[in-house]
């Protein structure tokens, strides 16, 4: 794959160079040697090995089936990606603690035997755990609440949930209102025992900030009635903060985009020419031509999948509008029965590359493809290591750096014989990375709906954070950027949903970076009209002093020293490591006080604020020598 990105550049400019007759000569040399200069850092040997029974993943499923779930979700948020893995009806649900050195099998609800599809880790609650909604197929969906170290309890009775038995697919997390608290969106395609199941709708439930949901299906116009929907998610097409929907649906019952009006649903599938008739599969958003606008891959059939591009322009009526530019880009994989997708930057070279999972065992070519995005501009399929024997009935696919190396790994879910897959990446690159994890204060606790803007030289990059996407997954939430040769970022801005925006700058890179809605205006929150948000409750309990916003620990990331800014004053501050083991103990630092850091290892840390014997404030923080 030497040079292989700028192929086509490269015999364009040689061309070029050549017709200047006998006087370019002497510059042709220097030419070509400063052009692969400038270019050889976008290049790298792409190499992916499947990996998962060295990590004592063995995880597969009894019955075969039409997908099911996966998440590589940090859902102990200790830093690492950890996995959570579906399950065929008997089976419970497999989760797999990361521990560094590889995974621990967890025993979490096992009463849930279930035909489980999707799977998100959401902090419905705002309370700074991570809880988790379970949608079953031919059963009844399930919301568990964190209590805190993992102890789910199902509360989908008593948050208002319904307990009907459906013929379900894909679940997602989105704040369609801008209240601060995220909403449940799920793809139906009837009740079970119903005559009448085939003629479905989607349903959309409300948070009400007190553990309780509302439904607002009819209410929200979110219904979208009479086609068999697989998967749906929340994406801000036109970039107006407000979280649209776009739903993938089979059996050429033509897709579906539904704009956000101010928390009301308008269909414009038509008007935006996003309503491909097709077998769609599954909706995977990104901005793979870094123009600052959301495109969306959509799985289908061998007839081939559908790639819309969005123009992010105006037309006379007013609605900006895609096109399908599967067939021209090279993302159309005609021959490949495609199920998951997701964009993600594979090299770290800046830009997003596509993985794409396909059921079709015959002809073995036809099997999952990975596609590397040259330049934003197209997309080649090269022979990439690892990937080249995989003849797997696969489905669902999902993101995450399980090793921590910077480099983005994919976990696939297969049916028998063949247990999930973990294909590690171990491709050979110098490029830089780094991500990206969301505190929410106003808006939701998690991030959802965030824009985030990435700028390094005239390198642009544009993510929005999810929760639920592509088919059946849940990438992680920590949200990753290759840097290519850069070795630091000009600036990062964060639109939240809220409206407020925050502008971090000469961050440097190969680190994680954690940032909360304000820290970059005195923790000054500035809401867009109309929206209204709903306070997150306040008790004397230490759980709900955890989410709040008075302690800020700057600077953070650090290398050498820390200060502390609170309005309370402190007993006493330990620092925990992610296992909670104590690194270290103040007991006479005072408001402003600067902490000496530099013998920390590097790493990820919990501190804890002591306000009394019982009541403390606790804040993550990382280590990070220059």
């Amino acid at each position: 794959m030497i040079f292989s990105n700028n192929k086509n550049k490269l015999v364009c400019f040689l061309s070029w160079i050549k017709k200047g007759g006998e006087t370019l000569k002497a510059s042709y040399s220097f030419l070509l040697l400063c052009f692969l200069s400038t270019n050889l850092y976008l290049n790298a040997q792409i190499n992916f090995q499947e990996i998962a029974s060295q990590y004592q993943v063995n995880h597969r499923f009894a019955h075969n089936t039409i997908g099911g779930g996966i998440c590589v979700y940090d859902f102990d948020k200790d830093g690492l990606d950890d996995l959570t893995l579906s399950s065929t009806k008997g089976q419970p649900i497999g989760f797999y603690r990361n521990t560094g050195n590889g995974f621990e099998q967890l025993s979490l609800i096992e009463e849930n035997q279930e035909t489980v599809k999707q799977m998100n880790w959401v902090d419905f609650d705002n309370d700074g755990d991570a809880d988790l909604y379970v949608a079953a197929n031919d059963g009844i969906s399930r919301l568990y609440e964190n209590k805190g170290d993992l102890q789910l309890v199902d509360i989908t009775e008593k948050s208002g949930l319904p307990l009907t038995v459906h013929f379900g697919y894909g679940a997602c997390w989105g704040d369609y209102n801008r209240d601060g608290w995220l909403d449940l969106y799920y793809a139906s395609k009837g009740i079970i025992g119903n005559p009448d199941f085939i003629k479905s709708y989607n349903r959309l439930f409300r948070n009400n900030a007190d553990g309780t949901f509302t439904e607002q299906t009819y209410e929200a116009n979110a219904h979208d009635e009479d086609k068999l929907p697989f998967c749906a998610v929340f994406l801000d097409y036109n970039n107006d903060k407000w979280p649209d929907i776009y739903i993938a649906n089979d059996k050429l019952t033509f897709n579906t985009l539904l704009a956000n009006r101010g928390g009301f649903f308008e269909d414009i599938s038509i008007s935006s020419r996003s309503n491909a008739r097709m077998n769609a599969m599954c909706v995977s958003p990104g901005d793979y031509n870094r123009d600052g606008w959301t495109d969306i891959y959509i799985t289908n059939t061998p007839i081939g999948s559908h790639c819309l591009e969005n123009s992010g322009v105006l037309n006379a009526s007013g609605y900006i509008r895609f096109e399908n530019v599967a067939m021209e880009n090279g993302t159309a994989f005609v021959g490949g029965n495609c199920w998951g997708a997701n964009f993600f930057d594979a090299e770290n070279d800046g830009d997003l590359d596509l993985y794409v999972t396909s059921s079709i065992l015959q002809p073995k070519e036809l099997s999952s493809a990975f596609f590397e995005n040259i330049e934003g501009h197209h997309f080649e399929s090269p022979l990439v290591e690892g990937f080249a024997s995989d003849t797997s009935n696969s489905f669902t696919n999902a993101i995450g750096d399980i090793n921590g190396d910077g480099l983005q790994d994919i976990v696939v879910q297969n049916n028998p014989v063949d247990p999930f897959y973990i294909f590690e990446n171990q491709s050979t690159t110098t490029n830089n990375w780094i991500k990206i994890q969301l505190e929410g204060v106003k808006s939701n606790r998690d991030g959802i709906g965030t824009r985030i803007e990435l700028y390094a030289d005239s390198l642009y990059q544009m993510h929005y954070t999810l929760c639920g996407s592509g088919f059946l997954g849940q990438n992680s939430s920590y949200k990753h950027f290759g840097m290519g040769t850069h070795t630091t970022v000009d600036s990062i801005i964060l639109t939240w949903s809220t409206g407020h925006i925050d502008q971090f700058y000469d961050l440097p890179v190969n680190q994680i970076h954690f940032l909360q809605e304000g820290s970059s205006t005195n923790n000054q929150i500035q809401i867009d009209e109309p929206i209204s948000i709903k306070e997150r409750p306040i008790s004397t309990s230490s759980y709900d002093l955890f989410i709040s916003n008075d302690l800020l620990i700057y600077p953070n990331p650090a290398s050498q020293w820390i200060t502390f800014n609170s309005k309370f004053f402190p007993t006493k501050i330990e620092f925990l490591s992610t296992e909670g083991k104590i690194m270290a103990s103040f007991t006479d630092t005072k408001q402003g006080d600067a902490i000496d850091i530099t013998d920390f290892p590097n790493g990820i840390y919990l501190v804890k604020f002591w306000l009394n014997d019982k009541q403390y404030l606790v804040k993550k923080w990382a280590k990070f020598s220059q």
